[in-house]
């Protein structure tokens, strides 16, 4: 490790200031062996430790945290349910509480809240509507602190035609509100295609509560404010259930009815995040993918998160009853953009993008196989219909005949088993790329305070601080260099072969308007699971400073002020 990915190991993952890497990945790998049979512990005691020690794979931040710590909460998100009452209110307020309280982030779908204004019997005054529990469970973020003193994370989420939403969609305009919150619209009645043809077509949309319609507005206005308030501010985002629950391996058991905070898993009631990632620029050696090497690793990494599960402290019984049962993991990478470079090739490339689209189709077909056998081994997940799971959309449309065949023979351990979340800190400890994005900077000015003292340090991307004076050079982009089409089209490509969400930033210029964002999202809205914009310098200043790349190759040789 570097000083900065050494730094950041031992203030969020280390156990104390003394625990070395070496030794982490011991205490992750003994916690999660030990639920294997006993005359199998040690032998995959040590098949984690290799795994993870020589960099293949990264296991998720709450699991590098809270592995070995009494009642160790691995689990890094939840979805959490309300009800439109004050019991489903106070139950939500509750389970906020206690999930937070043990490291978890929650997501929530508010459309069961009857909107502000509708008369509730019993009662002399109207309701406060969805957007005040909103408030409500925010408040609860502001003065809980997760383990290891991070702060709530939280996804508030509304369905399109909630009579709220036009209140919810300028919430956070204001940066004092929600603030422990990502906010976003929910397409969960209507497919985003069909609400984007009112669009087109200048209708009426309604919102409606208990089939009634409350209010309506032109669909071509609610468009573009949603998209407007997106650009000023980076909020909301959009959700895609309708596609979601088209695609849900688990549609005749139970709906998926929001995202955890990041957007990167669509959940059921009670449903988590069981997280790790590959780590990709490992498996090239000479420019070329060790594809042997990348299925052993996908083979230990399932076995990995699916073992969680079970060693895992739940916060909540519901969740570990529900979890159980569904037995969901979130496979993930880190590293893409590193890994097309060290092939030759650039990110935004045809050749990049055609790779991606064969990359990920092996990790997703190795994943499938893994649960397959740990299946045969271990046991299917005990929700699990074969003949109705095969029949899913994402099942139907994207596991060949052969792969479902052997699911209806064998059964599979897990319901779904592949995401790509955004591995901020546990990809700097890495050294790589963070998931599917860009390199953010190659170089950048970290603006920190020490005690009373700001100080500024030069961290550098280590790719680029390895191949700066080579000709891989001229194949570092960044995020902010790339178009947004771009962008669009690797989250497209990867959402193919994912059969839970993804997170993923779609970087726009500073000048960029809403009717900018609207023509080029159009195409896309509807085949991706959800869609994260961030309008460069939208949210004020930023605690890092980008700088050119001619500059950091100064700062790298030496040459550089500060």
């Amino acid at each position: 490790m570097d000083s900065f990915s050494l730094e950041i190991f031992k203030s969020r993952y280390a156990l104390d200031e003394n625990e070395t890497w070496e030794d982490a990945v011991r205490r992750w790998s003994h916690v999660v062996a030990s639920c294997e049979e006993s005359h199998k512990i040690r032998e995959w005691q040590e098949r984690f430790f290799t795994t993870i020690y020589n960099g293949y794979f990264m296991p998720g931040g709450r699991i590098c945290y809270s592995s070995g710590r009494p009642k160790g909460q691995l689990l890094n998100c939840f979805v959490l349910p309300t009800s439109d009452s004050r019991e489903g209110w106070g139950q939500l307020s509750h389970d906020t509480l206690i999930v937070s309280g043990t490291g978890g982030g929650a997501g929530t779908n508010y459309s069961a809240v009857r909107p502000r204004g509708t008369p509730i019997h019993g009662h002399a005054g109207p309701a406060t509507g969805a957007v005040s529990l909103m408030d409500i469970i925010n408040a609860i973020g502001e003065v809980i602190r997760a383990g290891g003193g991070r702060r709530t994370a939280l996804m508030m989420c509304l369905n399109h035609d909630h009579p709220d939403i036009p209140e919810f969609l300028s919430k956070k305009l204001d940066h004092s509100q929600l603030t422990n919150a990502n906010i976003s619209v929910v397409f969960m009645n209507e497919s985003p295609q069909q609400f984007l043809e009112k669009v087109e077509r200048d209708e009426i949309h309604h919102f409606v509560w208990k089939n009634k319609v409350i209010s309506s507005m032109p669909a071509r206005e609610l468009w573009k404010r949603l998209i407007d308030n997106a650009v000023l501010s980076g909020e909301p985002g959009i959700l895609n259930g309708w596609l979601a629950n088209a695609m849900n391996n688990i549609a005749y058991y139970k709906p998926l009815v929001s995202t955890n905070p990041c957007g990167e898993i669509w959940l059921e009631e009670y449903g988590c995040c069981d997280l790790g990632a590959l780590v990709l620029p490992k498996f090239i050696h000479n420019g070329q993918l060790n594809k042997k090497l990348l299925a052993q690793t996908i083979t230990v990494a399932v076995r990995f998160l699916d073992n969680v599960l079970d060693v895992n402290t739940y916060p909540l019984k519901a969740i570990e009853e529900n979890c159980k049962n569904v037995r969901r993991i979130g496979l993930g990478v880190m590293g893409l953009h590193d890994m097309l470079i060290l092939m030759g090739m650039k990110y935004t490339s045809d050749e990049a993008k055609e790779f991606v689209d064969t990359l990920f189709s092996f990790i997703k077909k190795k994943a499938y196989e893994a649960s397959i056998f740990l299946a045969v081994e271990k046991g299917q997940f005990p929700a699990l219909d074969r003949k109705k799971f095969v029949e899913s959309g994402f099942c139907k449309s994207s596991l060949s005949e052969g792969m479902r065949e052997r699911i209806i023979q064998n059964g599979i351990r897990n319901c779904a088993l592949l995401t790509v979340a955004p591995t901020g800190t546990t990809s700097i400890v890495c050294g790589v790329s963070p998931s599917t994005e860009p390199i953010p900077a190659v170089a950048y000015w970290r603006n920190y305070r020490s005690g009373d003292e700001l100080k500024k340090e030069l961290i550098m991307h280590p790719l680029f601080r390895e191949l700066k004076d080579t000709p891989y050079a001229h194949l570092f982009e960044t995020a902010h260099d790339i178009h947004p089409k771009d962008h669009l089209d690797i989250q497209a490509i990867c959402q193919k072969h994912i059969d839970n969400a993804i997170s993923k930033t779609i970087n726009l210029p500073a000048d960029y308007t809403g009717d900018d964002l609207d023509a080029i999202i159009r195409p896309y809205v509807s085949r991706l699971k959800g869609l994260t914009v961030y309008r460069d310098r939208s949210r004020g200043n930023s605690p890092i400073e980008p700088i050119p790349v001619e500059e950091a190759i100064r700062c790298a040789n030496g040459s550089c002020d500060l």
